[in-house]
């Protein structure tokens, strides 16, 4: 996909999901034209993706397709299964097809923020409840609901995506621009996604993003574990990204901390305007200079970016709790399978965060019921 920059570019989560069934069915539970227009927006962009793939049987068997998209299929679905078989991810019909994206990305999610708050402006829809973002399939669509959510004061960050879940209600493709990752990602975006339609708690974004993010991390490392590991140029590419990805999240974190002081404090509006484009500017440096010393050419795409509370919350939402995650992942003797059976049962907690800290401050290693 051209205009995926990163890897945590490349994962959209649930952005439209329920909301598809909604534009299909023309749902009027919600009230005004710009609703409305916008479900349906939604359900044609899906329509079009449902009537225009092909099964992967029919696309191994193409003679014109090349090996290399084959070889790549075939690496998905081996993923899925390995998913469902080793991991207890929900079995599901997704990635039995295949999509050829013509025009890349394959959507664009928004993100708006208050411009004094590090918090995501959550859009409630019927059905599918309140998202930290908002999809879409089309570039001037976003841009239009991003000019509207600016005049209302907030920031936006509109970033492509090239992948999603539908959560079930449909059979998620595989896209062409998937295929385009390097092997380790593209098995983290099928288990990130499969993890959706495993563990999704409505209302609940960052819980469902930190969850599939680090399934997804830690799913493709024992994924990969089983066919003898990596080979040695892909664990050198394997490592340099975590590095990467390991300086980017410690950089947005800081950054959050030093923009929540910021916004904390006295003072004018303005002053906190301004002084907080030198704080965007040097975590920017920052984060561009650790990445030259650490020999890697992540990230740069992000760092060409226009920097804003949305663009941070966009990343924080996949990133912000890694160390309660992986302290989960221990207490379960790190084994992911036994965490996820023991996430699947999470449906209708509205606490979620708070009932893992609870696990963890007892310290017994009991699964809850």
């Amino acid at each position: 996909m051209a205009a995926i920059r990163t890897r945590a570019c490349a994962l959209g989560g649930p952005l439209v999901g329920p909301l598809l069934v909604a534009g299909f069915l023309g749902l009027g539970l919600v009230t005004g034209g710009c609703t409305v227009g916008y479900l349906f927006h939604v359900g044609k962009g899906q329509l079009r993706i449902v009537c225009g793939s092909r099964s992967t049987e029919a696309v191994l068997r193409d003679a014109e397709v090349p090996e290399s998209v084959k070889k790549k299929i075939r690496l998905v679905l081996d993923a899925k299964a390995f998913g469902e078989a080793e991991l207890g991810l929900a079995p599901s019909k997704n990635y039995t097809r295949y999509y050829m994206v013509k025009h890349p990305p394959v959507a664009y999610n928004l993100t708006a923020s208050p411009r004094f708050d590090i918090e995501a402006y959550a859009w409630c829809f019927p059905v599918a409840g309140c998202l930290p973002y908002k999809g879409f399939f089309a570039r001037e669509r976003a841009e239009r609901d991003s000019a509207r959510m600016s005049r209302r004061g907030y920031d936006t960050y509109i970033r492509p995506v090239g992948a999603y879940s539908t959560l079930g209600w449909f059979r998620d493709p595989i896209f062409s621009t998937m295929l385009r990752y390097p092997d380790p990602v593209l098995v983290e975006v099928i288990l990130h996604e499969m993890v959706h339609g495993t563990i999704f708690l409505k209302g609940q974004g960052a819980f469902n993003e930190g969850v599939a993010t680090f399934v997804g991390e830690k799913g493709a490392e024992a994924f990969f574990r089983s066919r003898g590991g990596l080979t040695g140029e892909q664990s050198k590419e394997m490592a340099r990204r975590r590095r990467a990805n390991g300086l980017f999240q410690k950089t947005m974190s800081s950054l959050a901390e030093r923009l929540r002081v910021l916004y904390r404090s006295e003072g004018e509006e303005e002053a906190k305007l301004a002084r907080r484009v030198g704080i965007f500017a040097e975590a920017k440096e920052s984060l561009r200079k650790g990445l030259e010393a650490l020999g890697s050419k992540g990230y740069q795409g992000v760092l060409d970016e226009d920097w804003n509370n949305a663009f941070l919350v966009s990343y924080l939402t996949y990133h912000e709790d890694a160390g309660l995650w992986e302290a989960l992942y221990d207490s379960f003797g790190r084994d992911l399978e036994l965490m996820v059976g023991w996430l699947r049962q999470f449906e209708g907690e509205k606490d979620p965060i708070g009932r893992i800290e609870g696990r963890l401050a007892r310290c017994d290693g009991t699964v809850d019921h």
